[in-house]
């Protein structure tokens, strides 16, 4: 009975305290006095950042415009720098030693041999159609000309980009097949027939890549340099652990961003959310809330701290905040007399 008596007690405390609790969420801008009140307007957001991840500007497989050596040479003096972005036509690299004078001569023949093939070729056909051709020489004659073909036409394409011989023709210079950023290795002891001469990147080809957390990969806007900010194009379906890999669009020249560079950048999140500044920001009751102008009045709204933004947070609430104004001067004083403290 008297266990009864005591919660019939506490409930009408509780009733007694409500409206004074309530009053304690408003206070008259007319009863702050003096206090030096600054406000800043709510700034809605779209995107909301989150941890800085690491990521490297790349290309995606099969971007890189691969070049070559389609035989053994003894020296290869590049023109440009290593990264140096450069036009298609621009000379890039200078190829000597008595193999190349076997190159050309090699081409030449060849191009010689596959031109005989493909007339033969044209010629028998019409043969073979008016079966005046056996199956088993029509055969042999297809074989030779498209295997002729196949060698030529790999051989026509490194011919494409040479543009210069000397007299002895013991050097010849290449140029760039497309306009891009030049790639290539130069510690290498020995040019032997496949060894890449150099790769070319397209403008357009150079992206980030970036290892986001799976959880909230579906939200990924776009990834946020120190330069620039570039939208994300595709995140990878397939999981390392707890992260999946996202690609962005092609990086604007002026982010100024360096083939295989490692960067430090910010992904955005698609989400609602306002911005406010953090000197706007007090704790209460175990929660982060702000002091919101409504007509004459200041109400403490509670927020959920999602991320530091510069100085910023970037918070949600349960009310609307777009087009308020909060404050961000005098805060810790409003905060104890709501509270019942006093004033400073």
């Amino acid at each position: 009975m008297k266990r009864y008596r005591r919660c019939l007690l506490c409930a009408g405390l509780i009733l007694a305290l409500l409206p004074a609790w309530a009053a304690a969420q408003r206070v008259a801008i007319d009863d702050l006095g003096d206090l030096n009140l600054s406000f800043a307007a709510v700034q809605p957001l779209d995107e909301v950042p989150g941890p800085a991840v690491q990521a490297s500007a790349t290309h995606r497989g099969g971007a890189m415009y691969r070049i070559e050596l389609p035989r053994d040479a003894r020296r290869a003096s590049y023109l440009v720098d290593n990264g140096e972005a450069v036009s298609a036509g621009q000379p890039f690299v200078v190829l000597d030693g008595p193999e190349i004078h076997h190159l050309l001569l090699e081409y030449s023949t060849l191009r010689t041999r596959y031109e005989s093939a493909k007339d033969r070729y044209e010629r028998s056909r019409e043969s073979y159609r008016q079966q005046a051709l056996r199956e088993d020489q029509w055969v042999e004659i297809s074989d030779r000309y498209l295997a002729l073909q196949l060698e030529f036409e790999h051989m026509r394409h490194f011919q494409e980009l040479v543009r210069e011989t000397t007299d002895h023709d013991e050097a010849i210079t290449l140029v760039a097949p497309i306009d891009g950023r030049i790639h290539y290795a130069d510690n290498r002891e020995r040019l032997v027939a496949g060894t890449e001469l150099a790769g070319f990147l397209a403008a357009d080809a150079l992206r980030l890549r970036a290892r986001v957390p799976m959880a909230s990969a579906g939200d990924l806007a776009a990834l946020e340099l120190s330069t620039c900010r570039v939208a994300v194009a595709a995140v990878d379906r397939v999981a390392e652990g707890f992260f999946v890999t996202a690609w962005s669009e092609p990086i604007p020249a002026d982010c100024e961003v360096t083939l295989n560079a490692t960067l430090s950048a910010r992904p955005l999140y698609r989400q609602a959310a306002y911005a406010v500044p953090r000197s706007a920001v007090f704790t209460r009751d175990g929660e982060a809330q702000v002091l919101v102008r409504r007509g004459n009045a200041l109400a403490s709204v509670a927020v959920s701290l999602l991320m530091p933004d510069g100085e910023d947070y970037a918070v949600s609430a349960a009310s609307d905040l777009a087009g308020s104004e909060v404050l961000v001067t005098s805060v810790s004083a409003v905060q104890g007399i709501l509270l019942g403290l006093g004033g400073e």
